[in-house]
C-alpha cells in the first residue's frame, strides 16, 4: 500500500502550481474566462487536499466534511469552466447549483452520523461532476478536436476512477469508518490524478493558445467598425478566383466627405456602421460581405441571377436611406455597381474592376442608383442609361 498522505501532498502541490499557471495566463490576456474558473477550481482542490491530508493523519468529522466539500466545490468549478468554454456564458449558476447539490448530499450523510456513506457520496458526486465536465469538452470537440478530446478523455478517466472508490468504501468499510478509506482503488485513483494534472494543464493552456491565435486571425481579417470582412479577408477568400455564377456588388456612400466635413468623423463612422447594418440584413448565408475602403463595401453573391442580385442591391440602397434618416437624422444615399463572374472561374480583380466601372458610371450619372456592368447588360437588364434612381 502506497503512503496515502504522500500521494495527497503530491496532488496538492500539482494542483496549486496548475492554479498559479492558469491564473497567470488568464491575467495576461483576460480573454478566456474559462481559465479563471478552472484556476479557482484547482485552488479549491489544492485546499481540499491539504485538509484531507490532515484528516488522514488525524481523522475528524470536520476535516472530512471540509475536505470533501472543497473537493466538490473545486470539481463544480471545473465543470463550470468546461461549460463556459463551450457555451461562452457565465458559469456562476452552474457552479452554484452543482456545488449546492453535491455538498448538500454530503452534509446530510455526515449529519446522520454515517461518515462512510459521506465518503461514498463524495466520491460518487466527484465522478458525476467530472463526467459533466468531460461531456462539455466532448460537445465542443469541433473546436481543436485533438485537444478537446484529450481533455474530455482525462476528465472521464479520472471521474471513472472515483466509482470503485465509492463502492469499496461501502463494501469494505461500511457506513461508519475510523478514517479515510485506504485501498487499491484509492491508490489507483490518486496516481491517475497525479498523472492527469500536468497533462490537463498543458492541454488547457494549449486550448487557450489556439483560441488566442484564432481570435488574432479573426481580428486581422475583420473590420473593427462594422464587423464585416476587411479587404484582405475578401481577397484571401477568393485568391483562387471567383467561382462560376458569382456576382460582385460594390457600394459607395455618396458625398461621404461632405458628411465628415459637416458633421464630424464620429457621424461619419455612424453612417458607415448603419450602412453595414443595412447590408447585413437579409444577407444570404453563403454571401461574403466586406468593407474594402473608407466608405466602400463589397458583397459577393453566389448562384444568384443578375436580376435578383440587382434587386438585392436596390433593397440595400433603400434600407440604408431609411435607416440613416431614422437613426442619424441625415439624408444620405449610396450608389452600387454590379458585375458577374460568368460561367468560368475568373480572377477577383477582373470582376471587381468591372463592378467598379459600373459604380463609377452610377456616380457620374447622378448617384443614388444601382447599375449593372455594361458587359452584363441584356434587354431584360438595363444598362447604365436605364438605371433606376
Amino acid at each position: 500500500m502506497l503512503d496515502f498522505a504522500s500521494l495527497l501532498i503530491a496532488i496538492g502541490f500539482s494542483t496549486a502550481f496548475l492554479a498559479a499557471i492558469l491564473l497567470a495566463a488568464w491575467k495576461t490576456t483576460r480573454r478566456d474566462g474559462f481559465l479563471f474558473s478552472c484556476a479557482v477550481g484547482a485552488l479549491l482542490i489544492a485546499a481540499s487536499v491539504g485538509v484531507s491530508t490532515i484528516d488522514s493523519l488525524s481523522p475528524s468529522t470536520w476535516a472530512q466534511g471540509l475536505g470533501l466539500g472543497l473537493l466538490l466545490a473545486g470539481e463544480a468549478h471545473l465543470y463550470g469552466s468546461a461549460a463556459q468554454f463551450r457555451r461562452g456564458t457565465s458559469p456562476s449558476r452552474r457552479i452554484a447549483v452543482a456545488t449546492f447539490a453535491s455538498v448538500a448530499l454530503l452534509l446530510l450523510a455526515l449529519a446522520a452520523g454515517y461518515n462512510g456513506l459521506a465518503y461514498a457520496v463524495g466520491f460518487l458526486a466527484s465522478a458525476v461532476l467530472l463526467f459533466l465536465a468531460a461531456n462539455e469538452f466532448w460537445q465542443a470537440r469541433a473546436e481543436a478536436p485533438m485537444t478537446t478530446l484529450g481533455i474530455a478523455s482525462l476528465y472521464f478517466l479520472v471521474g471513472l476512477s472515483f466509482l470503485p472508490r465509492s463502492v469499496l468504501v461501502l463494501l469494505r468499510d461500511g457506513l461508519v469508518v475510523a478514517g479515510p478509506p485506504q485501498n487499491w482503488a484509492q491508490d489507483l485513483s490518486l496516481m491517475l490524478v497525479i498523472g492527469a494534472i500536468p497533462a490537463l494543464g498543458a492541454m488547457i493552456m494549449a486550448l487557450s493558445q489556439i483560441r488566442t491565435t484564432e481570435a488574432h486571425r479573426r481580428e486581422a481579417l475583420t473590420d473593427p467598425l462594422t464587423g464585416l470582412w476587411n479587404r484582405r479577408a475578401l481577397f484571401d477568400a477568393y485568391q483562387a478566383g471567383f467561382p462560376p455564377s458569382c456576382i460582385a456588388l460594390l457600394f459607395d456612400i455618396d458625398e461621404f466627405k461632405a458628411i465628415n466635413d459637416t458633421h464630424g468623423h464620429a457621424m461619419g463612422d455612424r453612417v458607415i456602421a448603419l450602412f453595414a447594418e443595412a447590408m447585413k440584413q437579409d444577407l444570404p448565408a453563403d454571401a461574403s460581405a466586406a468593407r474594402i475602403g473608407g466608405e466602400e463595401f463589397a458583397l459577393v453573391l453566389r448562384d444568384m441571377p443578375m436580376d435578383r442580385a440587382r434587386q438585392h442591391a436596390e433593397d440595400v440602397r433603400a434600407r440604408f436611406i431609411a435607416r440613416v434618416r431614422e437613426m442619424a437624422g441625415l439624408e444620405c444615399t449610396v450608389s452600387a455597381g454590379l458585375a458577374a463572374s460568368g460561367t468560368d472561374k475568373v480572377d477577383i480583380d477582373r470582376v471587381l474592376a468591372e463592378a467598379d466601372r459600373a459604380l463609377y458610371e452610377a456616380k457620374r450619372s447622378g448617384r443614388n442608383r444601382v447599375i449593372v456592368a455594361r458587359r452584363q447588360a441584356t434587354p431584360q437588364e438595363p444598362s447604365a442609361a436605364d438605371a433606376i434612381a
